[in-house]
C-alpha cells in the first residue's frame, strides 16, 4: 500500500492519495476456468479494476464532516488525539459507510465486525424505514447477487485499507450469500488470512417440515497477515453425569436445567457457538427491530480480537450493539449507518452508559453483576443525605463518576441547516468551499473565498437572512476582474437565498460583454440548497442525487399530556411533522428520566413506530402517542421529559417538558 504524504509531512490531507490497496497474491487454483452465472470468475473481486479500482462503479466524492453533537460525562475524559480522532473522542457518523470510509485514514483500525444487509429480500433489509435506507437497499438488489457482490467488495476493499497490519475482520452474513463473499474475501484478503468460518448456531423459531430448518448464520473472520490479535476464549466442555468428580479441574455444573449434563471444564473455544442463542423479545437490552444481535456474540469478538484500548468499528451499526459493548470493554470505537434512526439508536445506547439510570444501578447491585467502575456510583445510591430522587439524578451526572470516553454524532452528505446558521462566518464559508469540493483562495481580496481550478467563488453568510445582494455581486465582479483574464471569469456566488436586484444585476454584468470598463464575466447565482450547488456530486453517479442534502428538524409544537390513572400518563405529539419537503415522521422516542442534556430512551420507548399499511408500501411511521406509568417516581415530584422525534429524511427534533405526577 502507497501511503504518501502532504507538503507538510502528515498525512491528514492525504488520505484520497492512500486509496491504493494491493489485492494479495492469489492462488493457482483462482486460475481454473469458473463462471458465476454469465459472469467469470477472475483473479480480482468482482467488480474490480486495477486502475480505478471500484471507483467506476462508484465515484469517489469527498464532502465534510458535520458535528451535530458531543456527548460526555464531566469529568471530559478523552484519549490523545490522533488523526482517526481528532477530538479524542469516540465516532459515530450518519451516511453512506463507503464514502465515509473513503474519508478515514488508512492503518487506523484494529478490529472491524459487520453485519451488513443479507442478500435474503429486500423487505427483510428494511430495518428503520428512512428513505436513505430504502434508496440504498432497493439499489444493492438492482444486479441480482452479481450486483450484491460488487456492493460489498467496495466496501471490504476500503475496510482492508483501513485496517492496521495485526488487524482482523468478521463479516456476519446468512446462508444466502456467506459462501460467494467467502470466496470474494479470499482474493481482497488473502486466501492464507483466513482464519475462521464461525457458526453461530441457534434455535429460536419453529422448525420447518422441509427441507431442514435453517438455524445458523456464518461469520468470516479473516486477518491483514500473520501477526493478528488473538485472545484466547473458553468454553465448557461436559463431561457427563458419571465422570469422577475428583479432578480438581472439572467443576459440577449447578444449574438446575442443566445439571443432567454433569461437570465440566473449560477449553479453547471452536468454532461452532451453539451457546448464545437469539435475544429473547423480553431480553432488557432488546430494542425493537428484528436483526438485533445479542450483546454476548459481539463481546466474544471483540475480546478474541482486539485488546483494551485498540480501535473497533462497525459500518453498519443498526442499533449499535458493537458500539456499545466496544464501550463498556474500554475500547475505542467508530460507528456508521446510512439510517438516521439508526444513529439515534446508537446514540442513546451509548449515553445509558455514560449516565446509567439510578434503577439499573440498584438492579446490578442487587444482582452483583457490577464492574469496578460501577461501583464509583455506590455513594450517589446509598448516600442518606440525598433525599429526593431527583438530586440523586442530577448528581450522578453532574459529578461524572463514570470514568468512560463520549462521543461525537457526526454527518456525512445530509447537513442540518439548524447547525449551519449557528457557524461563524470563517467555518461556515469553509464548510461550503469543502461542499463544493474546492479550496480556500488565499489571496488578498476577500471578496473572493474559494476556488475550484479556474472557477472562483463567493460564499455567503450562515444565517438564513444572508441572502445574495446587488452590492455583493458588484464587490465580487471587480474582484474576479482584477484577479483574473476575461477567458477565466468563470464564478459562482452561492448563499442561502438571493435578492431579486441581485439577479438583475448579475445579468447586466453578463450583458455589457466586451464593452469597457466591465469586460466578459461568467457569473451565476445559486442557492446553497438547490439542485445547481448539488450537481458537482449529483453528475458523477445517477445513484448519487440524495447524497448532498441540506435537512431541517420536524416541527414539534407541544407534547400533549393526560393522567390515565394514578401514576399514569399517555403523552401525544400528532402534532409534529417533518419540515423537508416530501418527509414524513419514521420514529419517536421517549426519555421520562431526562438528565442535564443526555437523552437516554426509557426502556421500550427507543423504536415507537408501526408499519405502513397499504398496497406497496413498505417501512415504518412513527406512533405519536404512548402510555408511561411511574412506578419508582414519588407522588408530587416534578420530572423532565423529552421526546426526539426523527423524519425519513434525516431530520431529527427534541422537545422538552417538565411533568408533577400524581
Amino acid at each position: 500500500m502507497v501511503t504518501k504524504k502532504n507538503g507538510n509531512g502528515h498525512k491528514g490531507e492525504a488520505v484520497k492519495d492512500a486509496t491504493v490497496v494491493a489485492l494479495p497474491e492469489q492462488k493457482e487454483f483462482f486460475k481454473i476456468p469458473a463462471r458465476f452465472g454469465h459472469v467469470p470468475v477472475a483473479e480480482e473481486p468482482l467488480g474490480y479494476d486495477k486502475e480505478r479500482r471500484f471507483e467506476h462503479h462508484f465515484p469517489r466524492i469527498e464532502l465534510p464532516f458535520q458535528p451535530v453533537d458531543t456527548i460526555e460525562t464531566a469529568v471530559g475524559k478523552r484519549f490523545e488525539q490522533s488523526e482517526v480522532f481528532p477530538n479524542g473522542l469516540n465516532r459515530l457518523f450518519f451516511g453512506d459507510c463507503l464514502h465515509v470510509m473513503r474519508m478515514l485514514p488508512s492503518e487506523s483500525i484494529d478490529l472491524i465486525y459487520i453485519d451488513p444487509p443479507f442478500f435474503s429480500g429486500r423487505n427483510y433489509n428494511i430495518l428503520f424505514g428512512d428513505k436513505n435506507e430504502v434508496r440504498s437497499f432497493s439499489d444493492i438488489w438492482e444486479g441480482g447477487m452479481p450486483g450484491y457482490i460488487i456492493w460489498l467488495n467496495a466496501r471490504l476493499y476500503e475496510m482492508k485499507r483501513l485496517l492496521k497490519p495485526s488487524g482482523s475482520i468478521y463479516v456476519h452474513l446468512d446462508w444466502h450469500a456467506s459462501h460467494y463473499i467467502k470466496c470474494e474475501m479470499d482474493k481482497l484478503y488473502g486466501y492464507n488470512n483466513f482464519r475462521n468460518e464461525v457458526i453461530w448456531a441457534y434455535k429460536s423459531g419453529g422448525a420447518s417440515q422441509k427441507p431442514y430448518a435453517k438455524k445458523h448464520d456464518v461469520i468470516n473472520f479473516y486477518s491483514t497477515s500473520n501477526h493478528y490479535t488473538f485472545n484466547q476464549q473458553k468454553e465448557k466442555s461436559y463431561m457427563g453425569k458419571d465422570y469422577n468428580t475428583g479432578n480438581q479441574n472439572v467443576v459440577l455444573y449447578k444449574d438446575d436445567n442443566l445439571e443432567h449434563l454433569g461437570p465440566y471444564t473449560l477449553v479453547n473455544m471452536k468454532d461452532w457457538w451453539p451457546d448464545i442463542g437469539m435475544l429473547a423479545t423480553s431480553a432488557k437490552e432488546r430494542i425493537g427491530y428484528p436483526t438485533q444481535k445479542p450483546e454476548a456474540l459481539i463481546e466474544r469478538i471483540i475480546k478474541t480480537s482486539s485488546n483494551e484500548g485498540d480501535v473497533v468499528a462497525d459500518f453498519f451499526c443498526g442499533g449499535g450493539t458493537t458500539c456499545s459493548v466496544a464501550q463498556k470493554l474500554g475500547r475505542k470505537w467508530i460507528g456508521c449507518d446510512i439510517s438516521r434512526v439508526a444513529i439515534a439508536l446508537t446514540a442513546d445506547r451509548i449515553a445509558r452508559i455514560l449516565a446509567p439510570n439510578l434503577d439499573d444501578i440498584r438492579r446490578a447491585k442487587k444482582k452483583k453483576t457490577m464492574n469496578k467502575s460501577d461501583g464509583l456510583f455506590d455513594f450517589i445510591t446509598d448516600n442518606p443525605t440525598m433525599t429526593s430522587v431527583e438530586d440523586k439524578k442530577k448528581k450522578a451526572v453532574a459529578d461524572s463518576l463514570m470514568p468512560l470516553t463520549g462521543y461525537t454524532v457526526e454527518h456525512w452528505g445530509i447537513y442540518e441547516i439548524n447547525r449551519l446558521t449557528k457557524l461563524s462566518t470563517e467555518d461556515f464559508r469553509k464548510f461550503v468551499v469543502a461542499c463544493y469540493g474546492a479550496r480556500k483562495w488565499t489571496g488578498a481580496d476577500d471578496n473572493i473565498h474559494g476556488v475550484k481550478g479556474n472557477q472562483l467563488l463567493w460564499i455567503g453568510g450562515p444565517k438564513e437572512t444572508d441572502v445574495i445582494t446587488a452590492q455583493d455581486v458588484k464587490k465580487f465582479a471587480e474582484a474576479v476582474m482584477k484577479s483574473r483574464k476575461p477567458e477565466e471569469r468563470d464564478t459562482v456566488m452561492i448563499g442561502w437565498g438571493i435578492d431579486p436586484k441581485a439577479k438583475d444585476y448579475a445579468t447586466q454584468i453578463m450583458a455589457l460583454g466586451e464593452k469597457k470598463p466591465i469586460q466578459f464575466i461568467m457569473l451565476r447565482l445559486w442557492p446553497l440548497a438547490g439542485e445547481e450547488f448539488k450537481s458537482h456530486v449529483t453528475r458523477k453517479h445517477s445513484k448519487y442525487k440524495d447524497f448532498l442534502a441540506f435537512i431541517l428538524p420536524p416541527d414539534i409544537p407541544r407534547i400533549g399530556v393526560k393522567r390515565i390513572s394514578s401514576m399514569k400518563y399517555e403523552f401525544d405529539v400528532s402534532e409534529a411533522r417533518s419540515m423537508n419537503i416530501g418527509g414524513n415522521i419514521v420514529n419517536v422516542q421517549w426519555d421520562f428520566d431526562f438528565r442535564d442534556g443526555i437523552f437516554s430512551a426509557s426502556q421500550g420507548y427507543s423504536l415507537c413506530r408501526k408499519e405502513k399499511k397499504g398496497k406497496g408500501e413498505n417501512g415504518y411511521e412513527g406512533e405519536t402517542k404512548v402510555e408511561f406509568n411511574f412506578e419508582d417516581v414519588e407522588p408530587g415530584t416534578e420530572v423532565s421529559i423529552a421526546c426526539r422525534v426523527q423524519d425519513d429524511l434525516g431530520g431529527e427534533g427534541m422537545k422538552i417538558m417538565k411533568v408533577k405526577v400524581e
